[in-house]
């Protein structure tokens, strides 16, 4: 197959197309650089193993599971401040039901993205790997924080802070799978999931 050598209009999606921010991945890396950033255990900061990362980035995605998980959280540890999402219904980018929950077949990708850029390492020397900012990633991160377009991310995060992010990514899956048994648990694997 031959490659034109310009390109032009046919990469540029036509008007009346909306951008999806799903596509960009420069959006996801800003995602879960605010989520290592802010929901990071220290020194780092970093979170560890892709369990976890991958269920706190599906409450970073999903505000509406992020508030029945904050209720449910409220009644059995005591949790003061309970979040509250401004549209429940809101799907910030979807996620799949795999072998152990909500999962995006695209977090390797993510992840070289911002390996590549070096604002992330993994390291596979610990068990489960470790995916911590360095330290051009906290300081794009800490920008990123302060932008008001990601205060809904920053808000999650914050939510997540102390409660979710504690937790292991076993609890956290066996959290969502208790919480959340139409939309996730019994949902077929391969299946974007819905609130």
């Amino acid at each position: 197959m031959k490659m034109p050598h310009k390109i032009g209009s046919r990469v540029v999606p036509p008007v009346h197309r909306a951008w999806d921010p799903d596509d960009s991945v420069d959006f996801h890396a800003a995602r879960l650089l605010l989520l290592i950033h802010l929901c990071g255990a220290s020194p780092g900061p970093y979170i560890e193993g892709r369990t976890k990362f991958a269920k706190l980035d599906f409450f970073l995605r999903y505000p509406g599971f992020l508030e029945r998980a904050h209720a449910a959280l409220s009644q059995t540890s005591g949790l003061a401040d309970t979040f509250v999402a401004r549209h429940a219904g809101e799907i910030e980018a979807p996620m799949i039901r795999y072998r152990y929950g909500p999962w995006d077949h695209r977090y390797r990708q993510f992840l070289s993205f911002l390996t590549a850029r070096k604002l992330v390492t993994v390291t596979v020397s610990h068990t489960p790997e470790r995916v911590k900012l360095t330290s051009a990633g906290k300081a794009t991160a800490s920008r990123l924080a302060g932008m008001e377009q990601f205060e809904p991310l920053v808000r999650r995060c914050e939510a997540m802070q102390g409660n979710l992010a504690t937790m292991s990514g076993t609890d956290l899956k066996n959290l969502i799978y208790d919480l959340f048994p139409d939309e996730v648990t019994n949902t077929p694997f391969h299946q974007e999931i819905r609130p």
